[in-house]
């Protein structure tokens, strides 16, 4: 248990797309296909209800032992530990969402998931850590249920996004982008990878170099958000 809640991990480190990545890929989008599948009957009332009470009850597990983790091995600190990055903020909206079903909410979660929690998915930080231990649990169960939190909105609750919430969602992440980049000068941190990229691979490897990226990054959101909004355009007659 010790090795298991502890800082080290046994074994080697995460592999990108290794056995246990590609499997908890399939068991996250499993799950979403599921939903679809069975949307109607999500639909009932008392079981829609249940469905996205537990959703988001699994979430503040989830985040209460990472505090806990944080706090047993001492590691917790203003400048790595707060829910500032893009996943971690829709880790906490996604609580809030699931619990008072906003429309508000949903606009910034459906393109924040789909646009940026999905590739952590794909590419995950998890510092080495692999399916010995909490963190690689913990990574994926959050990520995920923020993605099966979003499609159980937008499949069985029939929420989509509208035209004009590809530039209000926009806006609204560039303006978090900057209090994101001030609290990092007063902690020293480098929450939504603003100060440099990440150490695992990722889109942003691609993207230039400091601070060039973060401006290539701006590019990919927008084309990412059109994306992410064709399926819910309207087709003219």
């Amino acid at each position: 248990m010790k090795d298991f809640f502890g800082v080290n991990y046994k074994g080697e480190g995460f592999k990108l797309f290794s056995n246990y990545h590609i499997f908890a890929i399939f068991i996250i989008f499993f799950i979403c296909f599921l939903i679809f599948i069975l949307k109607d009957k999500l639909r009932e009332k008392k079981i829609n209800f249940c469905f996205r009470y537990i959703m988001g009850v699994m979430l503040i597990i989830e985040q209460l032992f990472l505090y806990i983790w944080y706090h047993v091995n001492n590691l917790w600190s203003f400048s790595v530990s707060l829910p500032l990055n893009l996943c971690e903020a829709s880790v906490i909206l996604c609580i809030f969402l699931l619990f008072t079903k906003s429309y508000f909410l949903y606009e910034i979660l459906y393109f924040w998931a789909m646009c940026g929690v999905i590739w952590a998915i794909i590419t995950p930080d998890l510092n080495g850590y692999n399916p010995s231990h909490f963190i690689f649990y913990h990574f994926f169960i959050t990520h995920g249920l923020v993605i099966i939190g979003i499609l159980f909105m937008t499949f069985v609750n029939r929420y989509k996004p509208k035209t004009k919430s590809i530039l209000k969602v926009f806006i609204i992440t560039n303006i978090y982008m900057v209090f994101v980049g001030i609290i990092n000068i007063i902690t020293g941190g480098n929450y939504l990878f603003i100060c440099k990229k990440p150490k695992s691979i990722s889109l942003m490897d691609y993207l230039g170099p400091w601070p060039f990226y973060i401006i290539s990054l701006e590019v990919v959101a927008i084309v990412g958000f059109i994306l992410a909004y064709l399926p819910f355009r309207r087709k003219k007659n």
